[in-house]
């Protein structure tokens, strides 16, 4: 694995666990972004919760792919390709 896979696989799983540490924690203001204020005024404040919570695992289970090493089938890792030139 490249530094560059691990590197976006560690901000997305920092970024899931910010977004999670949101949908969990008392704060307003997360809530008061564009978005999820209109998603607030819409359908109220725990189904924007729910969007973090969907937020949050999205990010983290990308960054738990992404450090295990999934990648499209149509794609070679970084060191392979390096090989074959």
């Amino acid at each position: 694995m490249s530094y560059d896979e691990m590197f976006v696989a560690a901000l997305a799983i920092l970024i899931g666990i910010a977004a999670a540490v949101v949908a969990v924690g008392p704060w307003e203001e997360p809530y008061q972004l564009g978005s999820f204020s209109a998603i607030v005024d819409r359908f109220g404040k725990p189904t924007a919760r729910g969007v973090w919570v969907a937020i949050a695992v999205a990010l983290l289970s990308a960054g738990v792919a992404i450090s295990g090493g999934v990648r499209p089938s149509y794609t070679k890792p970084a060191h392979s390709a390096q090989l074959e030139r």
